[in-house]
């Protein structure tokens, strides 16, 4: 009862997820995000060039009414490392996040662990802050029987 009461005072539990699950969904890009690779201001252009994602603020009654007083800009501007840059530019929705977990590995020479653990992180942290959406596959329907498989479980049976 007390975990009921935790659950529904927290917004329901999170639905659980398993690690297939995960790995074979494929990683979305909101489309309300503008978003360009280039060098970052101030930047060399011997380093690599980084993602710079610009996040419109709210545009509903209450967005209206903070912008208006604290002066709020009409967008917020989120500058990507290098490794994140990578990972936002493969979230087309073509590719899995083992496919993304594996292209990362490769390119730092990381290992398949490590790789898994930072891509992972990375987009639970986007998909939190409502950057990115993972798609996962529809759900199979359940297997149904075939005749001959019935009946060999019938004649399996012991009887009672």
């Amino acid at each position: 009862m007390i975990r009921f009461l935790k659950e529904m005072v927290q917004g329901g539990a999170k639905p659980k997820v398993s690690r297939a699950e995960v790995l074979g969904a494929r990683p979305v890009r909101n489309p309300a995000i503008a978003w360009e690779r280039g060098a970052a201001p101030g930047q060399d252009e011997e380093r690599p060039a980084v993602v710079l994602l610009r996040v419109p603020r709210r545009k509903d009654r209450r967005g209206n009414f903070l912008a208006r007083v604290f002066r709020l800009p009409a967008e917020r501007k989120i500058e990507l490392d290098e490794m994140g840059s990578d990972v936002w530019e493969m979230c087309d929705g073509a590719q899995t996040v083992e496919a993304v977990t594996r292209a990362i590995c490769a390119r730092y020479q990381l290992n398949r662990r490590q790789g898994e653990a930072s891509v992972t992180a990375y987009l639970r942290m986007l998909a939190e802050r409502r950057l990115v959406a993972l798609r996962t596959a529809p759900a199979k329907a359940g297997k149904k029987e075939s005749a001959d498989t019935a009946t060999k479980r019938k004649t399996q049976r012991k009887p009672a």
